[in-house]
């Protein structure tokens, strides 16, 4: 029988988003008996349907109050809110240890150090090894004890005497080594040199994780000095025993955020039942997104941002950057000329509309102006320092030389003011970039081709680079530094001369320190502008619609193929990877351990291998049948992309045996031939389904360590193979997929209630495979 050691931990007063939540652990609260436990949900019904947002639901003892919201005595208050990120490990013991790699023989063994207490060298290595081929070598650092380096504990059954214990070699000068837990219960120190010397350190746990520590007995280390580790060990009782080399393994079960913190009672007993919601609930909420422009510029922090997209009866124009910029005015510079907002063309992508600037000539018309409060960088000169490097980016399109598309400025008296503006040169429509001062100005000239052409133009300028980028393009440009710029003017010189004539949009600045943002970022608005990223792939794309959603990360898995633009946007985050999910064909889902997507494309299930293997007998019988009816069954798809031909696409013997079942499919392929691709392959798989398993439950702490170790492995899309069927059955083997399950973990039990599909369903050609390529019955071609 195999136990499942369970671990629940909280970050309070943490993002569920944050990359350094410091985990409390609440596994003494979580109730847990023969018929209390957790209960977690994840993935789909069926593979034709969307994956859903997991769920997590347990209830917490709260008889001292600690998770009631705003209560004071809490030790957490207050951080107890909703989003608090939650976890759920559960750990499987192979024998007597409870670390995953006991003996170093990977670089990925759990062990690492944490933030500001870096040691100066941590890797495996070979110099001096217990057992087996690697040891782990750690190279102290020259401050305070020279470093940490630390291993996190799970699965630990609370209250209980545990002891954790190193082989350490020390060479001869070198400090001495000790371990701790959590940095406060303190091992001996190693006393021996040149050769191995267990050390180890004694402790009674309060919870169901606790950090193991390693570093030395003194301040301070000189870079040099150095330890070898090998054959670690954390076992139950007070007194280390014979070193055992097989391993634990932690399965993370869930990881999300609490939706609320609810206070009930059963009698007078304090309780909270929570649920809590997985990643796939963050891109969801927001109702709608702006096209990819706006998202991207206002996802790199722009500073300072005025689209310019507002409609025909406005005469103001508003800042989008969040940080309360003042309006742009309209500004009126002689007599006559227009400023008409809503009536010009932006960058192609976008679909929102520009002003048109429309002077009289080059003295009489308007501009727009606003006071930049607070200001984006200063030298002190006008109060307190703002540190910092410009980047000012904007859009542009005009058939007119020699006028200002914008200008940064002091905002002084005119003979005593100074600033830069943009301009295109007289003639030849190059950009030219002026930078006046009292003393007089100086022009600069990029080297770029005619962009008085009537087409729609990108351009950033990069302050601390002395570089343009125009279109993408990189030119060197000999400009200064500027600080306390206080007014920004659209489409006019500081003196409102030079009046621009065409269109303007998408001006906005930034604030870099320490490279950040990226300039290279600044320049990719470029390709949102004018493509909407067309052509990328489908995980590249998934990523971008994540950062807007404030998701750092998609776990990518599989081959990708290109999708169509999505320029333009307008629904939630979650409803456009839903599109693209379904342009790829393949599968969108939370991480299990971390505030990550996971994207699997379709080719992650072409052909796949066996995760685990279950005989009949050992499974949960009572909810084990085969299906054969019309649930998944189509004939006919009807399928489209942005800008093609619809396509028809059908089985004419399925048809002509079940009657019609048609499917509508719009999908973001780049050509009508993908999109024909795409609805033949779906017509291929469901146009006459086989009999199928769709539900597989099983009690994984019945099983044997690696078969329960595999099943808490298996994941959306692992294939479980089922062996030994009865008689009745198609066959004595069936290989599933899992499309998505219901787990539940009591005291004693794991269930685990897969939701599976056929795993042959896509199953394709292989060239020269003894398997997948045989003549007339695995020759099936896939896209």
């Amino acid at each position: 029988m195999t136990a499942t050691r369970l671990t629940v931990q909280a970050g309070f007063g943490y993002a569920v988003t944050a990359d350094d939540i410091e985990w409390t652990d609440i596994t003494a609260r979580v109730a847990l008996s023969d018929t209390e436990g957790l209960r977690i949900t994840r993935g789909a019904e069926d593979e034709r349907a969307d994956t859903q947002t997991g769920t997590l639901s347990l209830e917490l003892d709260n008889e001292d109050g600690a998770v009631t919201p705003g209560n004071v005595s809490s030790p957490y208050y207050p951080n107890v809110r909703r989003n608090c990120p939650i976890r759920a490990i559960s750990t499987v013991l192979g024998g007597v240890n409870y670390l995953a790699e006991p003996g170093f023989e990977v670089s990925d063994n759990g062990w690492d150090a944490p933030e500001g207490l870096e040691p100066d060298l941590a890797t495996i290595d070979t110099d001096h090894v217990k057992s087996g081929t690697f040891g782990f070598k750690i190279g102290w650092a020259d401050s305070g004890t020279g470093g940490v380096m630390q291993c996190p504990l799970y699965g630990l059954t609370i209250g209980e005497a545990y002891t954790a214990s190193v082989y350490v070699w020390v060479p001869t000068g070198d400090p001495a080594v000790r371990l701790d837990i959590d940095g406060t219960t303190v091992g001996t120190a190693s006393s021996l040199n040149d050769q191995w010397e267990r050390i180890s350190v004694t402790w009674t746990t309060t919870g169901a994780s606790h950090m193991l520590r390693i570093t030395t007995n003194t301040t301070s280390p000189v870079i040099g000095d150095l330890v070898w580790l090998d054959e670690a060990q954390v076992e139950e009782g007070s007194t280390p025993t014979a070193w055992s080399s097989t391993p634990a393994t932690h399965h993370p079960r869930f990881f999300g955020m609490v939706t609320s913190w609810p206070m009930g009672w059963e009698g007078l007993h304090a309780t909270a039942r929570i649920t809590a919601s997985d990643m796939l609930k963050w891109p969801g909420r927001r109702p709608a997104l702006g096209p990819m422009l706006v998202e991207e510029i206002q996802g790199d922090d722009a500073k300072l941002y005025y689209p310019l997209s507002e409609p025909e009866s406005s005469t103001t124009a508003g800042d989008q950057s969040g940080y309360a910029r003042p309006s742009l005015a309209i500004v009126q510079a002689g007599t006559g000329g227009t400023l008409t907002f809503g009536q010009g063309v932006g960058p192609p992508s976008d679909g929102l509309s520009t002003p048109v600037f429309t002077p009289a000539d080059a003295s009489n018309g308007k501009y727009l102006r606003c006071f930049i409060d607070p200001l984006l960088t200063s030298s002190g000169a006008t109060g307190t320092p703002i540190p910092g490097d410009l980047i000012v980016e904007f859009w542009f399109s005009t058939s007119t030389t020699g006028r200002v598309i914008l200008t940064l400025s002091a905002g002084g008296p005119t003979a005593f003011d100074s600033g830069i503006y943009f301009f295109l040169e007289s003639g030849t429509g190059k950009l030219k970039i002026g930078e006046f001062l009292p003393i007089g100005t100086t022009l600069i000239t990029a080297a770029t081709a005619n962009l008085a052409d009537g087409s729609v133009h990108h351009v950033v300028w990069d302050e601390a680079g002395h570089d343009v980028w125009v279109d993408g393009v990189q030119y060197a440009v000999a400009t200064g530094t500027w600080q306390d710029m206080a007014i920004l003017t659209v489409g006019a010189t500081s003196t409102g001369t030079n009046l621009w004539s065409g269109a303007i949009s998408h001006v906005a600045a930034y604030v870099a320190n320490s490279g950040l943002p990226a300039v290279a970022d600044i320049v990719d608005h470029y390709a949102a502008g004018m493509t909407g990223h067309e052509g990328e792939d489908s995980w590249e794309r998934m990523v971008r619609l994540a950062s807007y959603a404030k998701i750092a990360n998609v776990i990518p898995a599989g081959l990708y193929s290109a999708v169509a633009s999505q320029g333009e946007l307008g629904s939630s985050p979650l409803s456009h990877m839903r599109d693209v999910e379904r342009t790829e064909g393949g599968r969108l889902f939370a991480d299990r351990a971390s505030a990550q997507l996971v994207f699997q494309s379709r080719s992650v299930r072409y052909n796949p291998t066996v995760t685990a293997s279950v005989e009949y007998a050992d499974l949960e019988t009572g909810d084990v049948e085969f299906s054969d009816d019309d649930q998944k069954l189509v004939n006919l798809i009807r399928a489209t992309r942005p800008g093609g031909a619809e396509q028809r696409i059908q089985s004419a013997e399925s048809i002509a045996a079940y009657g019609t079942y048609e499917q509508q499919l719009e999908v973001l392929k780049n050509t009508d031939e993908a999109v024909i691709d795409a609805a033949t392959w779906e017509i291929v798989r469901y146009a006459d389904p086989m009999p199928e398993m769709r539900q597989l439950p099983v009690d994984a702490a019945t099983l044997p360590v690696a078969t329960s170790r595999a099943l808490l492995d298996a994941d959306i899309s692992s294939v479980i193979e089922i062996t030994d069927l009865p008689d009745q059955a198609p066959a004595a083997t069936a290989s599933v997929v899992v499309e998505g399950y219901v787990e539940q973990i009591y005291q004693g039990r794991h269930l685990l209630n897969f939701r599976t599909s056929r795993s042959d369903i896509d199953a394709v050609w292989v060239l020269d495979d003894s398997t997948h390529s045989v003549l007339d019955t695995s020759t099936r071609l896939a896209y």
